[in-house]
């Protein structure tokens, strides 16, 4: 995992140790970062996945395509129009300078399959139309949907609080209460901490 100094969004390196095929999990403000992790640890780059399209979670992904070459960048159709055309996600905000090819989709119940690595795709919208939450093996990455001791905004011109809170209860606290939860920001955390302490989802 790295963070960025602004926003302190979290950019992860899922690689299988074996294979040394990796993706990498959003794309905050400083990819240099996640690109010298990868290289230091040999990993063979083989998509980009996006939990969603916010700003801080696609500025970098310039870099990237430069550092790991012309990967799939994968995203809930929802959000699609923003990383092909750079359409805003949010009204509230100007347009940016993303438009991309080679966009390939993360739908809700389908495994989405990177080299040897296989992400089951939870569509946990709320906080964005197209959020997505990726799990693989017992660990799951959920964006800006679920934090430790919080949850996603929703007071965005597209968000729905209620689709937040249900999605989480549906199909994230459906999960394992030792499955880990690694969050758009923030610490790691598991299911059984949040579905016991976590205030909004009491």
């Amino acid at each position: 995992m790295t963070a960025d100094r602004r926003f302190g969004t979290n950019s992860y390196l899922v690689e299988d140790k074996e294979t040394r095929d990796a993706v990498v999990i959003d794309s905050n403000l400083e990819p240099d970062l996640v690109v010298e992790l990868a290289r230091r640890r040999g990993a063979d780059v083989r998509a980009i996945l996006l939990t969603h399209t916010d700003l801080d979670h696609i500025a970098g992904l310039h870099e990237l395509r430069d550092a790991f070459g012309k990967v799939p960048i994968a995203v809930h159709d929802a959000e699609r129009d923003v990383v092909e055309q750079g359409k805003p996600l949010r009204s509230e905000f100007g347009p940016i300078a993303t438009q991309f090819d080679d966009v390939t989709r993360l739908a809700e119940g389908e495994i989405y399959r990177a080299g040897t690595l296989e992400f089951e795709v939870l569509h946990t919208p709320g906080h964005s139309p197209g959020g997505v939450s990726l799990k693989i093996d017992g660990y799951v990455f959920t964006g800006d949907a679920l934090f430790a001791g919080s949850i996603g905004r929703s007071d965005f011109a597209n968000s729905d609080g209620r689709a937040l809170v249900e999605g989480i209860r549906s199909k994230l606290l459906a999960l394992a209460d030792d499955t880990i939860v690694y969050s758009g920001h923030g610490p790691a955390t598991t299911i059984g901490r949040e579905r016991k302490m976590n205030p909004f989802l009491s």
